[in-house]
């Protein structure tokens, strides 16, 4: 068995999405920790389960049959490796629980340490292509472009109001 192979794009669109959906949502200091817990855990959750269920349908169509334990087994392993982007949000929600900050607050230093991850993605990915110097310092912003861009939606898609202007 050779080293886990982690896909950085499902990384990537995985981490856009928890911070979409945690933007988004309202009303965190009226949860409990178990609450907030599940609002985190569940985008995460669902976007494996939708990979997990497209790479058994897709490798069932490709091979014309049914899957095998050992094929399903197999399609489990691979999708799970995903599932690594649970540690760090919640590792923030517990840190920061036992500390007394808010919910909320908790949730914008989530929403944060997404935007921060996107910009070391695509340093690393400027990295592995060869940049270096202004390159690699334009890949790395990139990535935080991306993040800001995600957190410019939060001021238009304030719950409970307008997204745009009159």
């Amino acid at each position: 068995m050779g080293r886990l192979k982690i896909r950085v794009d499902r990384l990537i669109y995985t981490t856009i999405t928890l911070m979409s959906v945690l933007i988004i949502y309202d009303g965190w200091n009226r949860l409990s920790f178990w609450g907030v817990l599940a609002v985190i855990l569940g985008p995460i959750l669902a976007i494996f389960l939708s990979h997990l269920f497209g790479a058994e349908l897709g490798t069932r169509v490709a091979k014309g049959r049914p899957l095998t334990w050992r094929e399903r087994r197999k399609a489990f392993v691979e999708e799970c490796r995903f599932l690594i982007l649970i540690v760090p949000p919640v590792l923030i929600l517990i840190v920061l629980s036992l500390t007394g900050v808010s919910y909320g607050r908790t949730i914008q230093v989530i929403i944060l340490a997404g935007v921060a991850s996107l910009g070391v993605w695509g340093g690393l990915a400027g990295y592995k292509a060869g940049l270096t110097g202004w390159g690699l310092v334009a890949a790395t912003g990139y990535g935080l472009l991306l993040g800001g861009f995600i957190l410019g939606l939060q001021t238009l898609l304030q719950p409970g109001q307008e997204p745009f202007l009159q």
